[in-house]
C-alpha cells in the first residue's frame, strides 16, 4: 500500500475527498506495486482506485477525468523505485574495474527495467521473467533501453556469466509483438563479439525493426584495475576501422538511421566523424553516438551569434585525450570573434582509471591536479565530468576544491553552445 503524504490543491484527489494519511491499495482491482502503476493510471481517463482511509475503511472509487488531469498525489517511500540488482558477471563490467575507496553508490550494479523506462538506463532483462514482461506491456513502459551485446546464446552466456541473458532476444520479441519500442546497445569486445558475430547480431536486431529503433556499438572500456578479471583486449586503429566499416555498411544497407558506432570508435580509428545530419534524432547520444557532431554544430551556431570581443585574455579548458583534437580545431575558429583570446587546452591523461580511458567524462581532479600548472583566471570543464545535478567528480572532489587546488575559477560548460556563451560573457566582462 502507498500512504499519501501530500495532495495538490485543486487536483482530482482533493475533489474526491482523499486525505493525507489515506493509503492507495491498487487500481482496477489490482495491487499497486510502485509509483509506475500510479503514473500509468493517472494518465488514463477512466479507472477505479481502491483506498484504505485513515480510519481503516476500504472503499472503491470510480475516476472519470480528462487524460491530462491528475490525482495530484505524493506518496511515502514505500512505493518509490528501489533498484533491482544486476545478477550478471559481465567480462567487461565497468563497476568491477573501479578502484577502491570511491563513493559506495558507484559500486552498486542496477539492472532495472523500470529505471530503463524512467531514466534511460541500459538493462539486460536477465533478472526478469514473464510476470515483469507482462507488466511492461500492461503499463506500456516504452521505450526501453536494452543491452544486447551478441545474438549467439552460448557466447552471451560466456559474456555475462548468466544463462538467463541468452534469452534476451526471446524477451525482446515478446516486447516487440506487444508494441514496446527498444533502443539497444552492443558493448564490443575485440575477438569476442565483433566481426561475424557483430554482423549477425545487427541482422537479428534489424529483424525486430521498427520495434528495435536503434543500435549503438561502443568499444569496451578497460581500466587499469582489472587484476583477476577476464582478459579483454582493447581495440586499436586497425580493428576500430574494421568495426566502423562494418557498422556503416550495415546502416547504409538499412537506409540509415538504425545503427551507429560511438564517437570513440571513430577517434580510435583516426577517421572522420559522420556529419550532424547522419545521426537522425540523436536517440543514442547518451551512448556517445553523435556527441561530437552535436557539440560542433551547437558550437558553430553559438559562435555565429556571439557578440565577440577584441580583449586580450587567456582561458583554459580541461578535456580528455580523445576530444583534444576536435576541441583544438574548434578553438581556432574562435579567432574570428575573439582575435586576442588565447585558449589553453589542458588534455589530461587518465592515470586514475588507466591511460586506455580517454573520454572527458572520466577525467578526475586526482589527475588534473597532478598535470596542470599555472592556470589562468578562468578554466572551463565539461559537465560530463560531474555527477548529474551535483558539483562532485568521480573521485569525490568538488568543483570548489579543484578551484582551490589549481588556483582558478571554474566554469562548467553544458556543451558547445554553452562553451561559446561562457567565453563571450567572460571576455566582455573582463577588465
Amino acid at each position: 500500500m502507498a500512504k499519501i503524504v501530500a495532495i495538490d490543491k485543486g487536483s482530482i484527489g482533493e475533489e474526491i475527498g482523499l486525505e493525507v494519511g489515506d493509503e492507495i491499495i491498487g487500481f482496477n482491482g489490482e495491487e499497486m506495486v510502485d509509483v509506475l502503476d500510479y503514473a500509468y493510471y493517472d494518465s488514463q481517463d477512466s479507472f477505479t482506485v481502491d483506498v484504505k482511509s485513515k480510519q481503516g475503511d476500504i472503499v472503491e472509487v470510480e475516476i472519470e477525468k480528462d487524460y491530462d488531469e491528475t490525482l495530484g498525489l505524493t506518496f511515502d517511500e514505500s512505493v518509490q523505485l528501489e533498484p533491482m540488482r544486476c545478477k550478471n558477471k559481465c567480462v567487461f563490467c565497468f563497476v568491477d574495474q573501479l578502484p577502491k575507496g570511491m563513493r559506495e553508490t558507484l559500486y552498486v550494479k542496477d539492472d532495472d527495467y523500470r529505471l530503463s523506462f524512467v531514466s534511460g538506463n541500459y538493462v539486460t532483462l536477465s533478472n526478469i521473467g514473464q510476470k515483469h514482461l507482462d507488466r511492461i506491456v500492461k503499463l506500456h513502459l516504452s521505450p526501453l533501453y536494452i543491452s544486447v551485446h551478441c545474438y549467439d546464446r552460448d557466447l552471451k552466456t560466456r559474456l555475462i556469466a548468466n544463462p538467463e541473458g541468452a534469452k534476451v532476444f526471446d524477451k525482446m520479441r515478446f516486447l516487440a509483438d506487444n508494441g514496446i519500442v527498444m533502443h539497444t546497445q552492443i558493448v564490443l569486445c575485440k575477438g569476442l563479439n565483433d566481426g561475424q558475430e557483430l554482423a549477425r547480431t545487427l541482422e537479428e536486431l534489424r529483424n525486430l525493426y521498427p520495434s528495435v529503433a536503434s543500435v549503438a556499438v561502443i568499444p569496451v572500456g578497460l581500466t587499469c584495475h582489472r587484476q583477476g578479471l577476464y582478459p579483454v583486449e582493447s581495440f586499436d586503429v586497425k580493428s576500430s576501422g574494421e568495426v566502423v566499416e562494418l557498422v556503416e555498411a550495415f546502416n547504409k544497407k538499412c537506409g540509415g538511421n538504425f545503427c551507429w558506432c560511438s564517437d570513440e570508435f571513430y577517434i580510435k580509428a583516426a577517421r572522420s566523424l559522420p556529419t550532424y545530419g547522419e545521426y537522425g534524432d540523436f536517440c543514442q547520444i547518451e551512448n556517445g553516438v553523435g556527441l561530437c557532431a552535436e557539440f560542433i554544430n551547437s558550437f558553430e551556431g553559438a559562435l555565429a551569434n556571439a557578440k565577440g570581443s577584441d580583449k586580450d585574455m587567456e582561458i583554459a579548458v580541461i578535456t580528455g585525450q580523445s576530444f583534444k583534437g576536435i576541441l583544438s580545431d574548434l578553438c581556432k575558429l574562435l579567432k574570428v570573434k575573439f582575435p586576442n583570446l588565447r585558449m589553453r587546452i589542458c588534455d589530461v591523461y587518465n592515470d586514475f582509471f588507466g591511460r586506455s580511458i580517454t573520454v572527458s567524462g572520466l577525467v578526475t581532479p586526482t589527475d588534473i591536479i597532478k598535470q596542470v600548472r599555472d592556470m589562468p583566471k578562468y578554466t572551463l570543464i565539461p559537465s560530463t565530468m560531474l555527477r548529474e545535478f551535483t558539483d562532485t567528480f568521480l573521485d569525490g572532489y568538488t568543483v570548489a576544491q579543484l578551484e582551490e587546488a589549481i588556483n582558478t575559477n571554474i566554469k562548467v560548460s553544458q556543451g558547445g553552445e554553452s562553451m561559446v556563451n561562457i567565453i563571450d560573457e567572460l571576455t566582455n566582462a573582463a577588465e
